[in-house]
């Protein structure tokens, strides 16, 4: 197994492990990624996923060793386990924190992309390199990059297959957070705990509005609220939220 999953106060931590290869992903790889993300979204007690690479990096993106031959057939057979696992990272509705040391390469970026939040090292270095082997984005790439960034310079990253480091990432608004190196997963930590210490359920539907938010109208986003909120407000952390709010306390969140 080249992914460690693991638990602890509601975080559920899941990492990249090939530190050798700088964490390139194979498409076994793939496979393990996607069933850490399923297990994180059906696991009553987790309530946050922090995603990372093991040593000083965070993922170099594909195993170039298995970008090659095989055909139109393995071509298609790679892709579909690419998107399952794509679809596993961005379809989790609980928060998801990518916590990005070193480089953040191809579909590895688009993964991070994927995710609620992230925190990068300062001089953490991403790149969508696509045009350098003669291929066209993948993993969603162009899809995340054009959420977060105008249309204009999502074209400039992906057209020149540049570098951005962590801090130009935080300035483009790609990272919500850049750290020196050494506290990239103190800080990641440290808002994992916060939103774990959340109600979880509201969350999640929050999650859902951002989510579904692109493809609605103004219309429609007030109508899906108007289905969510009356749920919302029969959760018992709901209950606890209004009463700590009276008690004059801290709320004591539980996940329900």
């Amino acid at each position: 197994m080249s992914i460690d999953y693991s638990v602890e106060d509601g975080i559920a931590h899941i990492v990249i492990n090939r530190p050798e290869r700088k964490n390139a992903i194979t498409v076994a790889m793939r496979g393990e990624i996607e069933d850490g993300f399923r297990r994180a979204q059906d696991d009553h007690d987790v309530r946050v996923v922090v995603f990372t690479g093991a040593g000083s990096d965070f993922s170099a993106g594909a195993d170039v060793g298995e970008m090659s031959g095989g055909g139109v057939r393995h071509s298609l057979y790679k892709m579909r386990h690419l998107h399952r696992m794509a679809r596993a990272v961005a379809g989790t509705n609980k928060p998801v924190i990518a916590a990005v040391r070193g480089v953040c390469i191809g579909m590895s970026w688009a993964l991070a992309l994927a995710c609620d939040v992230i925190v990068a090292a300062e001089d953490a270095r991403f790149q969508f390199a696509f045009r350098h082997i003669g291929l066209a984005p993948d993993g969603g790439a162009a899809f995340l990059l054009t959420r977060y960034v105008g249309l204009q310079r999502a074209k400039e990253i992906i057209y020149s297959g540049r570098f951005v480091s962590g801090a130009e990432a935080r300035d483009l608004g790609l990272a919500l957070h850049a750290a020196p190196p050494e506290q990239v997963q103190e800080k990641a930590l440290e808002i994992a705990t916060g939103f774990a210490k959340s109600p979880t359920i509201a969350l999640m539907m929050a999650k859902r509005q951002f989510d579904a938010a692109p493809a609605q109208t103004f219309d429609q986003a007030l109508e899906f609220e108007a289905n969510i909120q009356p749920l919302m407000v029969e959760t018992e952390d709901h209950k606890e939220g209004a009463a700590s709010f009276k008690e004059k306390r801290k709320p004591g969140f539980i996940g329900n």
